[in-house]
């Protein structure tokens, strides 16, 4: 594979039209609670790095109101579309194409900034973080999510077909992925990076969402509205259907609570 981070931002344009809408909405919950983390109030200016499809921002877009300023970046232009179709109604928000670890914004220019389930992913993350407290004013806010390293055990399956076919994916897609994502595994990893660029005050809490799949199927649609596409992807064809056919036949005729998932995350917030 050529361009491994190339691939993996791909993966997301390619994922952006079904993410967060793909069998339920999973990233939702915890925008909300993040948007809440932050000191935020009527006329106030915030920042999402890595908006998605604006589940943080447009919480956070309400807190602010029209005499404020709501402004989402993400390096998929997919992703930044489908934050512009959820804000058509707020006037005050607004979603560009950016690299997080490269704001185009002046320094100390906002009163709080939103990162939620990005920052695994940026490749320069010590970088993304300095920019971020780089663009907050003097009394500002961050808020990060980052997803825990916790397997619920009805899902241990799902990660046992992934290694049956994981031989046939390109070393450096599992070695990039693998060092990507242990970085912030869990909220004291968070916590450290957080204090290491130079926030204080950080304070980290672990919420969990249980979600439902209607059906296989749905887990399928699901499996590939987000990162995880990435994986299935760099797979050949036959290997892909063998994951895809492995997973439908267990969840075929299984019940609902082994259709249902425990989705687990850090969420930390901190000061300038």
């Amino acid at each position: 594979m050529d361009d491994v981070h190339a691939h993996l931002a791909g993966a997301y344009e390619r994922a952006a039209p079904s993410y967060d809408r793909a069998a339920f909405s999973h990233h939702a919950p915890f925008g909300e609670r993040l948007a809440q983390l932050v000191l935020l109030g009527p006329g106030g200016r915030v920042l999402d790095v890595g908006c998605g499809a604006g589940g943080a921002l447009l919480p956070a877009a309400r807190r602010v109101g029209p005499t404020g300023e709501a402004i989402g970046v993400d390096l998929a232009e997919g992703m930044v579309a489908r934050t512009r179709e959820a804000a058509a109604d707020l006037g005050w928000v607004r979603a560009e194409v950016m690299d997080g670890a490269e704001l185009d914004f002046e320094d100390a220019s906002f009163d709080a900034v939103l990162c939620a389930f990005t920052l695994a992913a940026i490749p320069d993350a010590e970088g993304a973080l300095a920019e971020m407290r780089r663009v907050l004013r003097p009394t500002g806010t961050i808020g990060v999510a980052v997803w825990e390293n916790l397997v619920d055990d009805r899902w241990l399956w799902e990660g046992e077909l992934m290694q049956e076919v994981a031989d046939q994916a390109p070393p450096e897609l599992l070695e990039t992925v693998g060092r990507l994502s242990a970085r912030f595994s869990d909220g004291a990893k968070l916590r450290a990076a957080l204090e290491a660029a130079g926030f204080r005050d950080v304070g980290v809490t672990q919420m969990h969402v249980d979600r439902t799949y209607p059906t296989g199927e749905a887990w399928w649609e699901w499996f590939m509205s987000g990162g995880a596409r990435a994986f299935v992807e760099a797979l050949p064809e036959a290997a892909q259907e063998r994951f895809r056919e492995g997973g439908l036949a267990r969840l075929r005729d299984a019940g609902a609570d082994a259709r249902t998932r425990r989705f687990v995350a850090a969420l930390a917030h901190a000061r300038v």
